[in-house]
């Protein structure tokens, strides 16, 4: 009997079967990008260090500087590292998430008052924690628990994306909010800048500096869309802007700084690389800890099971949504395995353990649909150029067979439009003409609307992911440097990222929808953003909304609540799979929730395309351009295929 037929470590090995044929490949399409893979490695290389360094500010405090963001950016940038060479999904991103940090002041609390858990075992004794911790993953990942993953439907996706969004939010507005207060604790502000008008400065030169970052972060985010500058400008904008406006506004910072005490504006609490040494002794001070808190250490191991096991699923989920068009395969189980063996090693090295983190990693891949289109967008502009003498037909052939060399979904959409202009019937998928332009053909400019056919489209490669990893731990050596960094600009840019990962979410459309007037729902429709209000009466859209909404409010009520009972809320997004499953279709149609949140185990066997033939009706066969009735036409179809 082969191991590939047993029930148990199948999946992992389904996995690696399912990606080892595109590795090789995924190297390929990233070394293709050439100097333009480094826009989304930059991109991400922010989202993945200012967190680090938020989130290790918050460990000096919470755990009396045992840990700190020399810790967290060494656990970011090697196990980013590892997930980019041997992971199953490279587009996902990982980090420490603020769960783990709220977990570790729990455990840190709890230790401080054990006479005989002394604070050099602190570290020890997590690393017990992170060994279980990683037993589990490992079981959990080969008994095949994540073939349940599919039943994580867009309801519960979407509304944890919701949540991380509000939380990031709130904590910048909590680290603002700082800003007008006396700190206390490890690396806390001492002297004349705790006096009432130094305070008074450093909160609102903090707002001038967090909303001018938030303001032109989210503004020059938008450049390619502007009318301004050239096109080449425009994408450099778009593409390094908001990296650059974060140094420029850390520039800022200092504008107050003559004349000021020190601590005004106050900066980020990082400890210099060179001098964080205790923590690299923690495999050898492990047998030190006391068997019952060995035994204890399961507590927290079975939380961090939990939160892992949802977390990093549902990270790997949204970055591969349908809607991306992916075309590679997913590998949830071997990632899951894989971050066992990552959390063993965080462990013993003393460091935060770290999981797929909520939002980077679908802005990971909206990054790489961008870079997708634009590359394919240039050499599809630059075909339609070079051939603009050339009948149009002749100039679409060549444009067809240029998107197959991008290994471009364009070469359907294309042909599609080649079709319908020539009254062909259409040979592909029958799909690909619902992207086709709303203009008619001879409104329709290849040059210049040729963005309305270019299908969403994401570049598959782990480069990107590998660069970001080792930028990473280049801010290593350079702590020295970061830690000018006024904090205001880190909550500044927290305050970004949350609002940054709320475009392409549904629940967060159709909260817009709820309250945008009725005569300009056309504008949406236009745009894309709400196809669902066709099918959809609005009434249930609003009862489906505020379902969703209440169930947000419970799971951030629960998140908000410090102790223990802030760190499972895991478990209730959890709690939302088997109501989805088995009480919204008692409270909503099929044909709703199939357009709202469609699931697998619910959905329909495809129909083919005789069938799909026979099902239309005259008027939908003439609006793609196909004469005859349905009966005809698949009968023809029928004839002319094959044998």
């Amino acid at each position: 009997m082969r191991w590939s037929d047993l029930r148990i470590h199948a999946g992992i090995l389904e996995d690696l079967q399912g990606r080892a044929p595109w590795y090789k490949d995924d190297w390929r399409q990233g070394v293709k990008c050439g100097y333009r893979i480094l826009a989304p490695s930059t991109y991400i290389l922010f989202t993945s260090a200012i967190p680090a360094i938020a989130f290790g500010e918050q460990l000096v405090r919470y755990t009396d500087g045992q840990v700190s963001a020399v810790q967290v950016l060494t656990a970011t940038a090697m196990c980013g590292v590892i997930q980019a060479v041997v992971g199953g999904q490279p587009l996902l991103i990982v980090g420490v998430a603020e769960p783990i940090v709220l977990l570790y002041k729990f455990m840190f609390d709890f230790a401080s008052n054990r006479p005989s858990l002394p604070p050099n075992l602190f570290l020890p004794w997590c690393a017990w924690a992170c060994t279980w911790t990683a037993c589990m993953l490992w079981a959990t990942a080969a008994s095949g628990a994540c073939r349940y993953i599919y039943k994580f439907t867009r309801f519960s996706g979407e509304l944890f994306g919701m949540l991380i969004a509000t939380l990031f939010l709130q904590q910048a507005v909590q680290g603002l909010k700082e800003g007008f207060h006396i700190t206390s604790g490890t690396g806390a502000v001492t002297g004349a800048a705790n006096d009432f008008q130094w305070r008074l400065v450093n909160g609102l030169w903090g707002l001038i500096l967090a909303l001018g970052l938030l303001w032109s972060a989210l503004t020059v985010r938008k450049a390619r869309t502007w009318l301004y500058f050239k096109g080449w400008a425009r994408s450099l904008l778009a593409d390094y802007g908001v990296p650059l406006l974060v140094v420029i506004w850390s520039a800022v910072g200092y504008c107050v700084y003559p004349g000021t005490p020190d601590g005004v504006p106050r900066q980020a609490i990082i400890y210099n690389t060179w001098d964080v040494k205790d923590n690299w002794t923690v495999a050898r001070d492990m047998g030190a800890v006391p068997g019952a808190y060995i035994a204890g250490a399961l507590v927290p191991a079975l939380i961090i099971t939990v939160l892992f096991y949802f977390d990093h699923s549902v990270s790997s989920q949204l970055a591969q949504t349908p809607n991306f068009n992916l075309r590679k395969p997913s590998a949830y189980n071997w990632d899951l395995f894989l971050l066992g063996f990552m959390t063993f090693a965080c462990g013993i090295l003393g460091i935060p353990p770290v999981n797929g983190v909520l939002p980077q990693a679908p802005m990971h891949t909206r990054a790489l649909a961008t870079l997708k289109v634009q590359r394919v967008k240039t050499q599809l502009q630059q075909v339609a150029r070079r051939h603009k003498q050339e009948p149009r037909s002749e100039v679409l052939a060549k444009m067809v067979e240029r998107a197959k060399q991008l290994e471009s979904r364009a070469a359907d959409t294309l042909q599609a439009v080649a079709d319908r202009e020539s009254s062909r019937p259409p040979n592909g998928s029958l799909q690909a003409l619902e992207l086709l332009p709303m203009k008619p053909a001879h409104h329709f400019d290849l040059v210049r609307d040729l963005e309305q056919v270019l299908p969403q489209e994401v570049q598959e490669q782990r480069l990107s992911n590998l660069i970001q990893s080792l930028l990473v731990a280049v801010c290593l050596p350079l702590t020295p440097l970061l830690k000018f960094c006024p904090v205001a600009v880190l909550w500044g840019y927290f305050a970004y990222m949350a609002l940054d990962s709320l475009p392409g979410n549904q629940f967060w459309q159709r909260i817009l929808l709820l309250a945008t007037d009725k005569r300009q729902y056309y504008k949406l429709l236009r745009e894309g953003q709400v196809p669902f209000v066709e099918t959809v009466q609005f009434r249930v859209i609003a009862a489906f909304t505020l379902l969703q909404f209440v169930g947000l409010a419970a799971v951030y009520v629960v998140s908000s609540r410090t102790g223990i009972v802030g760190v499972i809320f895991p478990v209730m997004i959890m709690a939302l799979v088997p109501i989805r499953q088995y009480i919204m279709p008692r409270l909503f149609s099929r044909q709703t929730l199939h357009a709202l949140d469609a699931a697998e185990y619910e959905a329909a066997p495809p129909v083919d395309q005789q069938e799909a033939f026979r099902e239309a009706t005259p008027l939908e066969l003439a609006e793609l351009g196909v004469s005859g009735t349905p009966s005809q036409q698949a009968q023809g179809n029928m004839e002319a295929a094959p044998p």
